[in-house]
């Protein structure tokens, strides 16, 4: 996601939110938007830039794989936010108000879970705690600019958000291998 906030009619980054005075806080209107989607299937990321072609991801993915498709999303109760505008859910799973552990998408034989409150580690620590054969790239994405779907993406960019998944994956593998079981 992006975030950023409206001041005056201006668009500033998010990360220039705290320089601000009390006065220009109060005025100041939060926004954010989702860039880019990714999707793990083993060690394969597919990934898109609008909420459309990842309604038509999952939709493809149901045709072709009728089973319940259990997908681990690191930091769940944070990306729900976004998700719950676009999705419907039959069931939802919190730990308290807006702390997600799991939801049963309506439209789609997908029950999302999350990795976060599985492992209790933030994603960049995933592959050192657990010995994980890939790391989280830290650094290769510039939190400070704005994007939308239609904004480029360097391969640099793309990587850093590849890497994100896989981590997710390697360590979900590891938990099966472990414990043989969703």
């Amino acid at each position: 996601t992006s975030s950023y906030y409206v001041l005056d009619g201006k668009i500033y980054p998010a990360v220039k939110y705290d320089n601000l005075s009390d006065k220009e806080k109060q005025k100041a209107i939060k926004r954010s938007h989702m860039y880019i989607w990714m999707f793990g299937i083993n060690d394969i990321v597919y990934y898109g830039r609008t909420w459309n072609e990842l309604k038509l991801f999952l939709k493809r993915l149901d045709d072709h794989i009728g089973d319940t498709k259990y997908v681990f999303i690191h930091n769940l109760a944070f990306e729900f936010q976004y998700l719950k505008s676009y999705f419907k859910f039959s069931e939802v799973t919190a730990r308290k108000s807006h702390k997600v552990m799991k939801a049963k998408m309506l439209d789609y034989n997908v029950e999302l879970r999350c990795s976060l409150m599985m492992s209790n580690v933030r994603l960049a620590k995933l592959p050192e705690i657990f010995n994980l054969p890939v790391e989280k790239m830290v650094g290769d994405l510039d939190y400070s600019l704005i994007r939308t779907p239609k904004t480029p993406l360097t391969e640099k960019e793309l990587g850093y958000c590849e890497h994100d998944c896989l981590v997710v994956y390697y360590y979900i593998k590891m938990e099966l291998d472990e414990y043989k079981d969703i």
